[in-house]
This record gives C-alpha cells, sequence and structure tokens, in this order.
C-alpha cells in the first residue's frame, strides 16, 4: 500500500484531541443535604462503570472518525497482485474473434469459437492470453490473463452482431488497446476475412511495434470457398402506389433461381411475387409490386425473401415511405391577397415535401396555437406589434422557428420586431443600381441546395445592423445582410432582408426561390437531417437548437433521449436493424435500419493475400527485433492498483451517523431523560 497525498498524515495528530476531551469529562455527583446517613448501606457505584464503558466507545468512535477521515485525504492505494506474471519465455496470445453480421451464415461463427478454443490447447505455462470481439469496434472481452477457462467463458459469451468489420480499422484499435502488455505478441484473428473487409492501403492491415516488442500475426479462416448469395438490396416507391424492389446476387458468378418474395405494410403482408430469374455477379434484378395501399403518415415497408440461403438475415430488408398529407404551416400576414402571399403559397405547395399554408391575419392572432407547429412565415415582420412580439420570441424560445421577411411596414420602424435588430438611416434605395450578392454561406443547410443566388436583382434592402447574436448567411454589397440567423433559446429566426412582393427585388419569381423556401422549410421543422433509411453502426443525427423536440425510441422500444436532449444537436449510434422512432411536435418519425450491404458479399481474400498478410507482419516483427535486440527477461505485469477513498467515505458517513446516535443516547442518559 501507499499513498498519494503522504503529507496529510500529519493530521494523525488530531486523534490527540478526543482523547484529552474524554479525560477532562469526569462525573460530578450532585449532593443532597440529609440528616443522617449513618443507618444507610453504602452501595456499589454500578452506574459509574458503564457510564466509563460507554465514554470509551463514543471515544473510540471518533477517534476511528479522524483516522478515515485523515486516509481518505491522504488517498491510498492498494496493488492487486497481476493475474499473470510475465517471463523470457512468455507470449501474449491475443485472441481476436470476428463478430460481424456475415458470420451469420451457415455455421462461419460455431466453426470461429472452435478455432479460438484450440489456441487455448496451444498454449504454454507461462502463456498469457486475453479475448476481444470485432466488428463495427473492438472490445475487450476478457483481459489478460494465464487461466483458459476464463478466455473459454469469454467465448462462450459472444454472438454475431449485425456490424461491419473494417480489418484496417481493427487493426488500429488493437495497437491501442493491448500497448501497456509486457510481453511479445501473437495475434490470432479468427474470421471468415471477406474481401469487402480488407482495408483500403494493405499496410493498414499490419500492427505496429508495440512497446518495442515484435508482433505475430496467426489467421485463423473459418471458410476457404465463397458462399453464393442473394441479398435484398433496394426498396423504392415509384408511384403513389407502386414499390420497385431490388434483388442482389453477391456472388462471383451468374445465379438462377426461383424466390418468393413478400411485401408487407405496415405489417400486414400485401403481396407476394414468385418469380425465376437470374443475374451476373453484383448484377441487381427488379421485381414490381402494384395496387399497394399505403396509411397516411410513415409507413413502414418490410421486404423478405423465400427460400433462405446460408445468410438468412439479410433475406429480409426495412424501409420507410413517408406517405404524410402536406404539412401545416401558419402563414402571418396584414395582407392575404398580397402577391407575396401568393408566391410563398405556390413556393410550399410545390415543395418536395409539401406544405399546406394556413392564412393568419397578424392583427387578432391568438398566439396559443403557435405550439402545434413548429415553424411559422412572417410575409412582413414589421406588421408584428409589440404583444405579438412578445409570445413570437417566446415561441421561439421554447423551441420554434420563424421564417420572416421584411416589406413596406418594417420600414417605418427603427428595430425590427423579434429579433430586434436596429435600422440605420430608413429604407435603402437605389432605382439606377442594383444590389448584389456578394457572399453566400452554402454551408448552411438552407442554402446548400439553392444555386442562383448571383443572378438576383435587388433594388431595395433596409439598412439593417446585424447584432451580435445574428449569423449572416448572404451578404450583399455595402456590407449589407440579405439573410440572417438568430438563435434564440431554444429555436431560431431566419430573417430575409427584402420584400416578398416582387417589388424590391426579383427573388420570389426566380428558380431559387422555391429550392431556397423548401430547404429552409425542412431547416427550421428540423428535418433536415435525418436520413430515413441508414445501416447499422452509422449515426442518427439530430438537429441543432432549434428542432421540434422530441423523444428517440429503439426497435425494441427502449427511449435513448429524453424530451430536453433531442432538443440539441445528438448523435445516436444505431446498433439495431429495425425501425427508430423520434418523436416530434409534428408527430412520429421513422427511420430503418439494415445490415451494412457490404457484408452480404461473402466473397473471400484470396489465399495469396493472406499469406502475404502474415509474411508482411513477420518481416515488420523481425525488422523491428533486430534493430532493437530485445529480449523480455524476468519482467512481471505491473500491479493493478486499486484506489480506497470512496470506501473509506463510506466508512465516514457510517461512523458519523452511529457516533451521533450514541452520543445523544449518552445525552438523555446523564440528563435523566433515559
Amino acid at each position: 500500500m501507499s499513498f498519494i497525498s503522504p503529507l496529510f498524515l500529519i493530521g494523525l495528530l488530531g486523534i490527540a484531541l478526543p482523547i484529552w476531551l474524554h479525560r477532562l469529562q469526569t462525573h460530578a455527583t450532585e449532593r443532597e443535604k440529609f440528616s443522617s446517613i449513618m443507618f444507610m448501606e453504602q452501595s456499589q457505584q454500578r452506574i459509574h462503570i458503564r457510564r466509563k464503558l460507554k465514554y470509551l466507545v463514543l471515544m473510540a468512535l471518533r477517534i476511528l472518525f479522524l483516522l478515515l477521515l485523515v486516509l481518505a485525504f491522504t488517498r491510498p492505494v492498494f496493488f492487486v497482485a497481476p493475474q499473470a506474471a510475465v517471463t523470457e519465455n512468455t507470449t501474449h496470445h491475443v485472441i481476436v474473434v470476428d463478430t460481424s453480421f456475415s458470420m451469420r451464415e451457415g455455421n462461419s461463427f460455431a466453426q470461429a469459437i472452435t478455432e479460438a478454443e484450440a489456441v487455448l490447447d496451444t498454449m504454454e505455462p507461462d502463456d498469457i492470453a486475453s479475448l476481444y470481439s470485432a466488428s463495427g469496434s473492438v472490445t475487450l472481452i476478457n483481459p489478460v490473463t494465464a487461466d483458459p477457462a476464463v478466455i473459454e467463458a469469454g467465448l462462450a459469451s459472444l454472438n454475431p452482431d449485425n456490424g461491419r468489420l473494417d480489418i484496417g480499422a481493427m487493426i488500429a484499435a488493437l495497437d491501442t488497446l493491448i500497448e501497456s502488455s509486457q510481453a511479445n505478441f501473437l495475434i490470432h484473428f479468427v474470421s471468415d476475412f471477406q474481401q469487402s473487409g480488407q482495408a483500403v492501403r494493405f499496410a493498414d492491415m499490419v500492427p505496429d511495434v508495440i512497446n518495442g516488442r515484435p508482433v505475430s500475426l496467426n489467421i485463423h479462416q473459418v471458410k476457404v470457398e465463397d458462399v453464393p448469395n442473394w441479398s435484398v438490396a433496394s426498396i423504392e416507391v415509384t408511384e403513389v402506389d407502386q414499390v420497385r424492389v431490388g434483388l442482389l446476387n453477391n456472388s462471383e458468378e451468374t445465379q438462377e433461381t426461383e424466390k418468393s418474395i413478400s411485401l408487407a405494410v405496415n405489417d400486414v403482408v400485401q403481396q407476394t411475387l414468385t418469380e425465376s430469374f437470374s443475374a451476373p455477379s453484383g448484377g441487381v434484378t427488379y421485381l414490381t409490386f402494384n395496387n399497394i395501399v399505403f396509411e397516411a403518415g410513415d409507413n413502414r415497408l418490410d421486404v423478405s425473401m423465400s427460400p433462405n440461403d446460408s445468410l438468412a438475415e439479410d433475406d429480409q430488408r426495412h424501409s420507410v415511405f413517408d406517405n404524410s398529407p402536406p404539412a401545416p404551416v401558419i402563414l402571418l400576414t396584414a395582407n392575404p391577397d398580397s402577391l407575396a402571399v401568393t408566391y410563398i403559397t405556390t413556393a410550399l405547395e410545390t415543395a418536395p415535401r409539401g406544405y399546406e399554408v394556413q392564412l393568419q391575419n397578424v392583427n387578432g392572432f391568438d398566439p396559443r396555437v403557435l405550439q402545434r407547429y413548429p415553424w411559422i412565415i412572417v410575409d412582413d415582420i414589421g406588421s408584428v406589434n409589440d404583444i405579438l412580439a412578445q409570445e413570437l420570441r417566446s415561441y421561439i424560445d421554447g423551441g420554434g422557428a420563424i421564417l420572416a421577411a421584411v416589406g413596406e411596414r418594417s420600414a417605418a420602424r427603427s428595430t425590427l420586431p423579434v429579433g430586434n435588430q436596429p435600422i440605420s438611416g430608413g429604407l435603402a434605395f437605389s432605382r439606377n443600381t442594383s444590389y448584389s450578392v456578394q457572399r453566400v454561406n452554402t454551408s448552411h443547410p438552407a442554402l446548400d441546395r439553392a444555386v442562383g443566388w448571383n443572378n438576383l436583382n435587388i433594388s431595395r434592402v433596409l439598412p439593417i445592423q446585424a447584432t451580435t447574436q445574428d449569423n449572416v448567411l448572404i451578404s450583399l454589397n455595402g456590407d449589407l445582410p440579405l439573410l440572417m440567423e438568430q438563435n434564440i433559446g431554444l429555436g431560431r429566426l431566419l430573417l430575409l432582408n427584402t420584400s416578398l412582393d416582387n417589388s424590391w427585388s426579383d427573388l420570389p419569381v426566380k428558380p431559387v426561390f422555391v429550392s431556397f423556401i423548401a430547404e429552409a422549410a425542412r431547416h427550421l421543422s428540423n428535418e433536415e437531417q435525418l436520413v430515413r433509411e441508414q445501416t447499422v453502426n452509422s449515426f442518427l443525427q439530430l438537429g441543432q437548437s432549434g428542432g421540434a423536440a422530441g423523444q428517440v425510441y429503439d426497435p425494441d422500444g427502449n427511449r435513448l433521449l429524453s424530451l430536453a436532449d433531442t432538443t440539441r444537436a445528438q448523435n445516436i449510434l444505431l446498433e439495431q436493424t429495425g425501425y427508430y422512432r423520434i418523436t416530434t411536435l409534428g408527430g412520429d418519425v421513422l427511420v430503418a435500419v439494415n445490415p451494412d450491404p457490404r457484408e452480404s458479399d461473402l466473397s473471400l481474400m484470396p489465399a495469396q493475400a493472406l499469406q502475404n498478410w502474415e509474411n508482411m507482419v513477420a518481416t515488420s516483427a523481425g525488422a523491428a527485433g533486430t534493430a532493437n535486440t530485445i529480449a523480455v527477461s524476468a519482467v512481471e505485469e505491473e500491479p493493478v492498483s486499486l484506489e480506497i477513498w470512496r470506501v473509506l467515505l463510506v466508512l465516514l458517513a457510517v461512523i458519523v451517523l452511529m457516533e451521533s446516535l450514541l452520543g445523544n443516547r449518552y445525552l438523555r442518559f446523564t440528563t435523566g431523560n433515559s
């Protein structure tokens, strides 16, 4: 045992304090006057003895409290003996078992466990071993040990998952995980060794020489020949009632087969097609399902193929089709018959998502309905009075979003409502010289797909002064902003510094206007980052602040994020196949997750490539051994340090409670209340 902060041991001198205090505590018996005591017998003072014993217990608790308090501050560390000693004859067997999706094929995984168990039989008495699983990531199953039974128990706990194995990434992870060991390394990699898992650069599959010690590689291949395999590669809704399914031949040769393909919509099988077909290596055969009926909103599409081949798990696929009606969005305006309303309505109704514009007069608008909508539009922010401006700001602060433009009413103000941007000098106006776009932030989600901003003719804008909270997305000559975004609490305000009635600029009649409105709508409704069909081990990217709040559930129905968490930027690792559900103000959103299609290609790395891999690792190890002339001599694995200060804190809490109870009991006794 040692101490991290031994100077605190000086505090042990404080133990003398409770000893000194207890010696000062003598019992003074009250004397009462009495006429005569000559005829009374003297009694034994048993009560005094019991009190003295209680003093000692109380004193012991107080001394123990001070002792543990000092020890907690010194942070004692115990060193646990290592599970295995390393000598000059020790080899560290690093057993890595492939648990990726392709290992579900046939008896591949059972064979892998058998190969790994056979490695344990070759261990010498001085050898040690550790166990790792490799799929989308490398996971330590059993740390280094000299007991093969421990590794066998770890092997029994392994099962193939749905991830994809990248051999280069696996080797890089192993270099970090095993660098603290003191022995020479012998890596046993047990896998099917798919061609698709090979690193782009062959050198990335060669382990580093860790801590100056050579590394050897033993390849244990569970399959020796390619296995034919069909998989469901794609599901596409081509028409309102039509679905096209792609079947992929993952084999090295042309394959002929007869399959029955079933299409289920929301867990109800609508059609089954049985056809004979053939496809060349890597070829896709398409089947079309007609007269399919979809429900409103998100529909779960599940395609299954039978009879199953040896990798049955990729004979099915999940997809999502959004058959939602046009999403409602409020358009606040002071003039429902204006051209601005016409242009905005047309752009939203023709957007790919489709929106239903609900006109609301800005005068007399009831702000209580705002909570039903993830975002709204204001055609002229200057028409908003101070009371409504406060309500709109509270709406944004709670997670809502607003797309607003300026107009004639904005020009009459010195400060714009909601965003509080100051206007200097009134309306900027030029009939002879048009303003031109100088800079566009194409990395912003509302602008990354819109092309044509430089072709605008702009004659009138407001001399708005951007605040420190404003992010200028499009700027004009003269350092004037054309488009700004301001984050307010959990939401955001997107402000366009031009009128939408075609009197200040020709933006509303340009093609860029339709694409901008569509992308701005996706951005403000927080839909722009949700990819509806993803692969295992990818990330579900939830929007940054300002999107509609919600919760995320995995395919088993377990909640992954709380309501507050989903209003902030979150990346959720998708580890399961099936449907993830995200609840928002606008309703439920589904994301379908499938295995990586590269895992369905069961083509193996050539035998010569595997041999070259082993040779390259051996060459690298030999060169390092010659250069460093390393010999491991009677070195022991470093003992494991174990800090116990947290345990001491728990004991301190218990002692304080016991001291308090005992002290109170003593106090009642001495005052005659017991």
